[in-house]
């Protein structure tokens, strides 16, 4: 029995039941919104305001909140909400020193709960201090048309990320007037994407942990297991009228389109308006020798290819490999993705 084609089984399946809906059934949304990117990711220091605090076995738990800068979020998202995760022991307190880890969320993960449980507060017990980060679009921050995790239009998906990176440099920018120096990004899935995108955005020295992370959201919500979640029979008509009106060089007469199967052809349009989020695009962090990047060869949700092509864009970074698939490497894989955060925390060079 090859474990490897169950796993990626396993993804596929996971993929059509973790929501009834499909993504992007609302078509493209603001396509005003689509032509204005790529956006400038220039952002004030957070103005963080702390709510609450606990103490619980050797570890400060705060919960607080600062306005995003994003200004094109809804009113329900323009609130951003995090969790901190400090340690509080004799042997690891928090100082300027102390490793700050900003979490960002996988596609789905809508609580705090599950990267406080499994990261950072094991995290936190190694002495590293994190930030949860609640996406935008998800949890509180959900908009009241939105029923679940599922995002209605592409042009919500757009903002709610290009939001959560706006969001990320903002939170950097308020550590390091604090005097933090030891900072860095770090998430699975959409989260190593959003952790990556942000070092990429922002001119402070960081390091990042992206762990089963795409080097953009086109290869997985076009070829991989979420591209069955798509609503294409919604996208198809507004991805003909989008792509002629922006003109977009294709051959008048395209070759799956003339056989009768538009869905290869808007597969391929979904992908052109998705790149301008490729990390490809855009420079690599000031020092790529502080990213580990790690990928599942039988990922169906993000194809392997896709975090070589960040591995290699980011010369010097260092890439690490783990067996199986995406959901197998969230659940089994949990402590090589901490590992990866503490060897970038301690400054350890072994690959």
């Amino acid at each position: 029995m090859d474990l490897n084609l169950i796993w990626n089984g396993v993804d596929h399946l996971v993929s059509r039941l973790a929501s009834p809906r499909l993504f992007f059934s609302g078509g493209l949304g603001d396509v005003d919104y689509l032509k204005s990117l790529p956006l400038s990711m220039e952002a004030e220091a957070a103005r963080v305001r702390i709510e609450s605090e606990e103490k619980l076995g050797g570890i400060i738990r705060r919960r607080a909140s600062f306005p995003s800068p994003a200004p094109w979020l809804p009113e329900e998202s323009s609130l951003a909400f995090m969790e901190m995760v400090i340690p509080d022991s004799p042997v690891h307190r928090l100082s300027p020193e102390t490793p700050v880890f900003i979490h960002f969320a996988a596609t789905g993960d809508e609580t705090t709960l599950p990267r406080r449980l499994l990261v950072a507060e094991p995290l936190a017990r190694k002495g590293i201090a994190s930030i949860i980060l609640e996406n935008p679009y998800y949890g509180k921050r959900r908009p009241s048309h939105q029923k679940d995790f599922v995002i209605t239009t592409l042009s919500d998906q757009f903002k709610m990320n290009q939001a959560t990176i706006l969001e990320g440099v903002s939170l950097l920018k308020w550590l390091d007037s604090l005097g933090y120096s030891n900072l860095g990004l770090t998430g699975v899935s959409m989260g190593g994407s959003m952790a990556a995108s942000v070092a990429a955005s922002t001119s402070l020295p960081v390091s990042v942990a992206a762990c089963i992370a795409p080097v953009g959201p086109g290869p997985a919500f076009c070829y991989g297991a979420l591209s069955h979640r798509v609503d294409w029979q919604r996208l198809i008509p507004e991805l003909n009228e989008y792509s002629e009106e922006r003109k977009t060089g294709e051959k008048q007469v395209d070759t799956d389109a003339a056989k009768g199967h538009p869905l290869p052809l808007a597969k391929r349009r979904l992908h052109r308006i998705m790149s301008v989020a490729d990390l490809r695009n855009f420079s690599p962090p000031a020092d790529p020798s502080r990213a580990i990047l790690v990928g599942a060869h039988q990922d169906a949700y993000v194809p392997y290819r896709s975090v070589l092509a960040l591995h290699e864009h980011w010369k010097g970074s260092r890439l690490r490999t783990v067996t199986g698939g995406h959901v197998s490497s969230v659940i089994l894989k949990g402590n090589i993705f901490r590992d990866c955060i503490e060897d970038l925390a301690f400054n350890r060079s072994w690959s």
